[in-house]
């Protein structure tokens, strides 16, 4: 049944076979050839990282003092204003209808059965034909 790689028997059969099974020795030899791998390169990294560079402090940039002020707009833009995105977005039909002095959407005159307007939508109608 479970046919794919994502399947949770097969993948721990998988890893059984990896620990124990026909394939230990494989999976032994690669885990060994990573590691020394790794430890080769972090053994060439740590003598870079073990000189402290001078004029390389952790303070904060804007506490140096050679630091150079910054303008109003960049302190501004920090905390920025925020642009609204609530309310009705015009369409181009609704630009042209308020430029010829007419509503931008017209009010909808029709009625339905119960004498209420009627609504934009057939709500609970599905619009795929079946």
């Amino acid at each position: 049944m479970a046919k794919s790689t994502r399947s949770k028997v097969k993948r721990s059969f998988r890893a059984k076979k990896r620990d124990e099974g026909i394939y230990a020795a494989t999976e032994a030899a690669r885990l060994q050839r990573l590691n020394s791998k790794l430890t080769a390169k972090i053994d060439d990294g740590d003598e870079e990282l073990a000189e402290p560079v001078e004029g390389d402090t952790a303070q904060d940039d804007s506490t140096a003092p050679d630091a150079m002020e910054l303008d109003d707009s960049v302190k501004s833009s920090t905390n920025p204003s925020r642009v609204s995105t609530h309310g009705p977005r015009n369409s181009r039909r609704e630009e042209w209808r308020k430029s010829k002095g007419m509503m931008p959407v017209p009010k909808s005159t029709r009625m339905n059965r119960q004498g209420l307007p009627a609504a934009r939508r057939k709500s609970g109608r599905p619009s795929r034909r079946r």
